[in-house]
């Protein structure tokens, strides 16, 4: 991970507009990272080769039923909490380490390159616990922040609905209020990890009358409350990590709502801009691993009597697939030197959601045309690819870009509040 620092000669003299080098001329760029950061980037390192156990990896973990593979992240999750490398970005009174999105970035990276599992908890840590640093109560940092860093407690995001996924202001998720308490009912969908999750961040509507972007509330919820009731989706490749969630009369308290009451549109914002931000930076590097791997298997794989690399239209497809990933890390180089000038993540993570799930997609692709029948090899088949990495790639990249917000919600996002066109009729 490099820092990107832009240097440059105005053009008739106006500056480039929010901190952008895309408005002016280059004079140099440095991409070093300074000693502070060289410093965290080895200590993070050298803890994780001492501590990540190969049961624990990415690949590992991938191949033990859903269980057997929650148990283990969990286990690597809880270490990271004591270890103190948990919410690292966080100030150091709630826990963290006080450090720079730069050092986030490079944590994110760290982690990739070591084929650290994803983490159970990855909601609370990556956009729900840093919307409750920036709206939460002082009694709500104090009672939920901790846990979350010390990999004690796991949150489920409840967000879409059956009828109100990329329309989600549309939510018809009711809580009313009874005495000191609100009363849940209804459904939510594609929550991930619901199933074991301790608390709930949810999207409910307690004003019915308002308009439907307004008077919607953003409520914490027990997830072991009465009256709700999880349900597990299975999924094309076997996998079970989405539900649905039933809310029956559940009882909630009147000071569980982050943010203010019929503002929670406002709040929720905040979470997808989270959601949506600084972690793609570790997509990068999980891209670059699997376009390695393709292209390793197209210098030693031969079709018609002929390398999979010298055919014309394979080295055309990875010379585009490898730029992508390039672009990519260079546009979120770039947003994060926004970000390091004190600017909060906005419109434009919709632009870094859109463009790596597009180009997860697209890798995605050329694995499987390459592939050919080998990728519908069953479980340690021998001809199994990478463990069956592939074939899970693969099935996991036709969805990839509805989550955080379908790519036509992100264009419109982008359209309307990156470069101010008008909203369509």
């Amino acid at each position: 991970m490099r820092r990107v620092h832009c240097k440059y000669v105005p053009w008739g003299g106006r500056r480039a507009r929010r901190g952008s080098c895309s408005a002016a001329r280059w004079s140099s760029v440095d991409l070093s990272l300074s000693d502070s950061e060289a410093r965290f980037e080895r200590e993070f390192s050298e803890w994780v080769r001492a501590n990540l156990r190969d049961e624990w990896t990415a690949r590992r973990t991938r191949l033990l039923p859903a269980d057997e593979s929650w148990a283990a992240r969990r286990e690597w999750e809880r270490l990271l909490g004591s270890g103190g490398w948990l919410g690292v970005s966080w100030p150091v009174e709630y826990g963290g380490r006080g450090a720079t999105l730069m050092e986030l970035a490079i944590y994110y990276e760290v982690l990739a390159k070591a084929d650290a599992p994803s983490l159970p908890n990855s909601a609370g840590q990556q956009y729900i616990g840093p919307t409750i640093l920036e709206v939460g109560t002082a009694e709500q940092q104090s009672r939920y922040l901790a846990p979350i860093i010390q990999g004690e407690e796991v949150w489920y995001q409840g967000f879409s609905e059956p009828n109100a996924g990329s329309d989600l202001a549309g939510l018809q998720t009711r809580a009313t209020l009874d005495g000191d308490e609100w009363v849940l009912n209804g459904q939510k969908i594609w929550g991930n990890s619901a199933q074991y999750a301790d608390w709930g961040a949810v999207l409910v509507r307690t004003d019915q009358e308002a308009p439907k972007h307004r008077g919607i509330s953003y409520l914490i919820v027990d997830m072991r409350s009465p009256g709700i009731t999880v349900r597990e989706i299975k999924q094309i490749n076997g996998e079970a990590e989405f539900n649905e969630v039933f809310f029956d009369d559940v009882r909630v308290p009147r000071d569980n709502v982050l943010g203010n009451v019929n503002e929670g549109w406002q709040v929720a914002m905040r979470t997808l801009a989270w959601e949506r931000g600084l972690f793609t930076l570790s997509v990068v590097v999980r891209l670059e691993r699997q376009w390695r791997q393709i292209r390793g298997y197209a210098q030693v794989t031969r079709r018609a009597g002929k390398l999979l690399i010298d055919v014309p239209h394979i080295r055309e497809r990875l010379a585009s697939t490898y730029a992508d990933v390039q672009l990519m890390r260079l546009a979120n180089l770039r947003y994060l030197t926004w970000y390091l000038r004190g600017n909060l993540p906005a419109e434009e993570t919709s632009y870094m959601k859109f463009y790596w799930s597009e180009t997860a997609q697209n890798i995605a692709d050329l694995a499987a045309d390459i592939a050919g029948p080998e990728l519908a090899a069953m479980t340690e088949s021998p001809a199994w690819l990478d463990d069956g990495e592939w074939t899970s790639d693969w099935l996991a990249s036709r969805v990839i870009t509805v989550p955080g917000g379908t790519v036509d919600i992100q264009r419109n996002i982008i359209a309307e509040r990156a470069f101010g066109l008008p909203r369509g009729t």
